[in-house]
């Protein structure tokens, strides 16, 4: 009995949530996926991206929480960049709020791969349009090989943990709620299992 009150007085003081998202709570844009195994597989072609003006399929994961985390592994057969994309709500519309670009940059045109980038989205008094704020560091995530990622907010503060490598973010932004969370990449194959959102 008192092992039984421990359990539940920590799960109390926690407060976490551990959400696997549902078939309901996923979707899907602009191409068909596979599933087996636990594995998700996305695939699409040059041609596709192109098509979808330069935007590549993106999963996405409604689940919304304010503090929390994003996390997932995830296997790309190219040595190109992939985004996590966290959105929020604006008016009624969903935005952007954070993206976190690995083996490259937010510049369309880009074909670096060794670094990641990070980039927040600042509202413009008295304008439609937001100001965006990003920077990069040297890193490269590995063709061909699982790497496990996890981007975490509290209040002002973003952590993305790459495998064994932690980087940080501030802006004041980042305290916004989270309407979904996703993952995108360019055209080949991405595959993402254990997708997991933690609500605190």
């Amino acid at each position: 009995m008192a092992l039984l009150m421990l359990t539940l007085t920590a799960s109390f003081v926690c407060g976490q949530v551990e959400i696997k998202p549902t078939d309901q709570q996923t979707t899907i844009k602009w191409v068909e996926v596979s599933e087996k195994n636990g594995i998700r597989k996305v695939e699409s072609t040059e041609t596709e991206y192109s098509t979808h003006n330069r935007h590549g399929p993106i999963t996405y994961y409604q689940v919304p929480f304010t503090k929390g985390a994003f996390s997932l592994s995830w296997k790309h057969d190219l040595s190109q960049k992939i985004a996590l994309v966290l959105e929020t709500e604006d008016k009624g519309k969903s935005t952007h709020l954070f993206k976190v670009f690995i083996n490259g940059t937010p510049a369309k045109k880009s074909f670096k791969s060794d670094v990641i980038s990070f980039v927040t989205f600042n509202s413009i008094p008295g304008s439609p349009k937001k100001k965006v704020n990003g920077r990069s560091e040297k890193h490269h995530a590995a063709v061909g090989e699982w790497h496990k990622t996890c981007v975490t907010l509290s209040g002002n503060l973003a952590t993305i943990r790459i495998d064994d490598k932690t980087f940080t973010v501030e802006d004041e932004s980042l305290r916004d709620k989270v309407i979904k969370c996703g993952v995108r990449h360019k055209w080949g194959t991405l595959e993402t299992k254990d997708v997991t959102i933690i609500k605190n």
